[in-house]
């Protein structure tokens, strides 16, 4: 049988097709326009559509059958099987006639595989993890995505060609001028490296949804405006030098860059380049970007009188300026500060002009990203930090971690030093703000805390060199920890795989809950075909689930004193990783409730949910049915919003047990919700374990899962249960 790991995160197998190639539109472009921005993706360019065909070959052909073959599995009677795909403006759609829940959830029995996705489909997929990432996505429902049918487009010819999405974001210039009050230095921090995580999960993302995948290229605009504002061309250099390495140390493989000469197609010194050559060609890139792609006779006082884009842009760079060149200069009046302002406001202007109308002839197969509001008429505005309130980036300020993982981002001088420690990098940099808490006060052990995309912790010994034995740890400290953000990994620790000290320190976490076989299982693959078994002990992808939901003890219901089935359900899940499996290999996947509301899209609320009952019908051979379960439960401990439930599994997807979930008291769209925000990579924690990691998960707090492993990797873990 097929395992499930090839596309969502546990793969869902289809049949084959025969492909169809699309003629789409061409793209072309005929204006360029400002739009708000800082001095990062300046000045945005809009676009129109004419259409066109492409001519399809016998090798698009071979790869279009791999790409429909790659299939999400749904809970509803599969989509057609039709590869037309119309590009039309989104207000021109008609309306679509859907089932109604209960005829869809009557025509779909879980007996069979889904029917193949159509091209179509693929590419209303990928918009939808775009339209995820829309910084209107959770508050602006009614607003119009004019992109859309621009973007259908784009993303249809990397389809039919079987090649991964292409996307691009001006962004990344250097740190703000204002190093006194704004940002920790001059170099890439924390918030670099949460925006690039953040940004590898976009492609990621739609790899999940379509094997190809996508890359993403930043375009760095900083050599378009560091001269004006008082920058050099060496600290634009070693910012972006800097931000490439941390792309890649921290695996950042979709995440490509892009030079000003890639946008004039000049020959050059070809990647990686040096640093001499870099300022040698920086000036002449400059000014030949500026003459080349710079509309003849521009007019930038009358494009800001009569632009209400540029004129917003206009206003949002004397904002920033106002902080950005406070330390530049002495000026006796605000009156004096404010033109100088103007005058820097309007060069940027011109500059960030001539910038987007190079990427917008350039890049034209190019998904356009922007990390400013707009009216996304021809791209998709998004926040590259999943931030809590006012966006910033994290070139104009510094980022703040709460003890719970939650981020926000502001100026380094407005962070409270009673309340927050500035944590520095390995190198001895300031990185980012960490609010003060005793459970990151260790005796004896001089550790890393390092939160992890898009949660949890891990716990290191700061100096490699150096080990602690795990008999030493505080296991109060690492289960209040998991409570406020979960997984805790402890990595490079000493006896953590040795069975009495684990055991022992499950009891130091808690009151251990005990099985029908003990306190400890070894979760490995037990070899057993009985269908009857258990996919744990399978190399077989799992159900997204919460652990103890099938260990059913009977109870009285006080409510009506009737005799019924009850799940008891541990606190905390243990583990620690005997023989862990090849990296990407048997993933362990982790889904925080918090975050799960956090990106909770419009129009769908946290009240909506927490109405919402389901049952469940398992196969096995007590064959019973759970029913009005909640969906969303407070949390014993800090009474937060937690999700509970279990992923359909249906026959085709296993040999072993199955699941049936039906929404009880609403409609059964709400499963594909669920579904696809616990996967969701700004939600999901996608974690391969290393030899003698510790993990501890709070589950109640998170929803978790494992993708298939190779069969005879000797993947083995052992896990307890603690209350």
């Amino acid at each position: 049988m097929t395992s499930q790991a090839d596309t969502h995160p546990v793969s869902h197998p289809g049949a084959e097709v025969e492909p169809q190639l699309l003629k789409v539109p061409e793209i072309s472009i005929e204006a360029a326009e400002t739009d708000i921005s800082e001095y990062d993706s300046s000045s945005e360019c809009e676009t129109n559509s004419t259409t066109s065909s492409i001519e399809s070959d016998s090798d698009a052909s071979e790869k279009l059958v791999k790409v429909v073959n790659h299939t999400v599995a749904a809970d509803v009677e599969p989509k057609s099987t039709s590869t037309t795909a119309t590009v039309q403006p989104e207000q021109a759609q008609p309306e679509k006639v859907a089932k109604s829940d209960e005829d869809i959830d009557v025509a779909y029995d879980g007996k069979r595989p889904p029917r193949p996705r159509s091209v179509a489909d693929i590419c209303e997929d990928i918009l939808g993890v775009l339209a995820r990432y829309r910084l209107t996505h959770q508050s602006e429902t009614s607003k119009v995505w004019g992109a859309k049918a621009k973007f259908l487009a784009q993303v249809e010819r990397c389809v039919v060609r079987a090649e991964p999405v292409l996307m691009s974001l001006p962004a990344f210039p250097f740190k703000s001028p204002n190093k006194k009050t704004k940002v920790l230095g001059t170099l890439p921090d924390k918030g670099e490296e949460v925006a690039l995580s953040h940004l590898e999960g976009l492609c990621l993302a739609i790899k999940d949804v379509y094997e190809p995948g996508a890359n993403l290229f930043i375009v760095s605009d900083g050599l378009m405006y560091s001269d004006i504002l008082g920058i050099s061309d060496l600290e634009v250099w070693r910012y972006g030098q800097a931000l490439r390495k941390m792309a890649r140390d921290h695996g950042c493989d979709h995440v490509k860059f892009l030079r000003l000469r890639n946008l004039l197609g000049t020959e050059g010194p070809t990647e990686p380049i040096t640093e001499e050559e870099y300022l040698r060609d920086a000036p002449q890139f400059r000014n030949d970007l500026l003459a080349q792609y710079l509309p003849k006779n521009f007019d930038v006082d009358a494009q800001i009188a009569k632009d209400a884009s540029t004129t917003l842009t206009y206003r949002g760079y004397i904002k920033f300026l106002e902080t950005d060149l406070a330390t530049q200069g002495e000026w006796e009046t605000k009156t004096q500060m404010k033109k100088q302002c103007e005058a820097v406001a309007k060069k940027m202007i011109v500059r960030g002009k001539a910038f987007a109308t190079s990427i917008a002839k350039n890049l034209t197969e190019h998904v356009r990203l922007s990390i400013h509001p707009s009216t996304e008429q021809n791209k998709l505005s998004m926040s590259i930090i999943p931030q809590i309130g006012r966006s910033v980036t994290p070139w104009h300020g510094a980022l703040i971690r709460a003890v719970d993982g939650s981020i926000t981002m502001g100026h380094a001088s407005s962070v409270p030093a009673l309340t927050h420690d500035l944590i520095f990098d390995k190198e001895g940099r300031p990185s980012y703000f960490r609010e003060r808490s005793d459970l990151f006060n260790w005796p004896g052990m001089d550790v890393d805390f390092n939160y992890l995309y898009p949660t949890g912790i891990i716990i290191t010994p700061r100096d490699p060199k150096t080990t602690y034995s795990f008999q030493n740890v505080h296991m109060q400290k690492v289960r209040a920890l998991s409570e406020a953000c979960s997984p805790v990994v402890l990595r490079g620790f000493t006896d953590t795989t040795d069975e009495q000290t684990f055991e022992a320190k499950a009891h130091e976490c808690g009151t251990v809950q005990p099985w029908t076989f003990g306190i400890r299982q070894s979760v490995k693959d037990a070899m057993n075909p009985d269908p009857k078994a258990s996919t744990v002990t399978s190399t077989e992808a799992m159900p997204m689930h919460y652990d103890g939901f099938f260990f059913l003890k009977k109870e009285i219901d006080p409510a009506d004193g009737v005799e019924k089935l009850v799940s008891k359900v541990p606190r905390f899940q243990y583990f620690t990783a005997i023989t862990p499996s090849p990296p990407g290999d048997g993933m362990t996947l982790f889904a925080s409730s918090q975050l799960f509301f956090q990106h909770l899209p419009a129009p769908y609320t946290l009240g909506e949910l927490e109405k919402l009952k389901w049952d469940c019908k398992h196969s096995s051979n007590w064959n019973n049915h759970l029913q009005d379960l909640p969906l969303v439960t407070p949390h014993p401990a800090n009474a937060k919003p937690c999700v509970r439930w279990h992923e359909p599994w249906y026959q085709w997807m296993t040999n072993f047990s199955t699941n049936e979930i039906r929404i009880s008291n609403g409609g059964q769209h709400y499963k594909d919700l669920v579904r696809e925000m616990l996967y969701d990579r700004r939600v999901c924690l996608y974690f391969n374990f290393k030899q003698a990691d510790i993990l501890v998960a709070d589950n109640i707090s998170m929803m978790h899962t494992r993708s298939a492993f190779t069969p005879g990797t000797g993947r083995e873990l052992w896990r307890i249960h603690i209350n």
